[in-house]
């Protein structure tokens, strides 16, 4: 398998993993009563919109096939550590952290 193959894999790994965790913030926002659910709700459209983001940029990829665009590679990736960057923060919101 070539490198590039792996890491497309990996990616789209991490990728999935992100969207569970999407789901599972939504999940437990709409068991909670939160004092701060607005700003929870506002986080989870944010999160929405990030991976709808993501989602444009690997099908642009799918679409440019094998030899697929570096450009769009390298805005996956950087869409990809934004995601995880704003899960992140959800996730310390949602434990009270932040």
């Amino acid at each position: 398998m070539p490198v590039r193959d792996t890491y497309d894999d990996l990616l789209h790994a991490r990728i999935e993993a992100l969207y569970e965790s999407i789901e599972h913030h939504e999940a437990h926002l709409e068991s909670t009563e939160s004092t701060s659910r607005e700003s929870h709700v506002e986080a989870l459209r944010q999160l929405k919109q990030k991976r709808r983001h993501v989602d444009g940029l690997v099908q642009q990829l799918k679409e440019a096939g094998e030899h697929g665009s570096e450009q769009i590679r390298q805005a996956l990736h950087e869409a990809v550590d934004e995601l995880t960057h704003a899960v992140d923060a959800a996730r310390a919101r949602l434990r009270g952290g932040k």
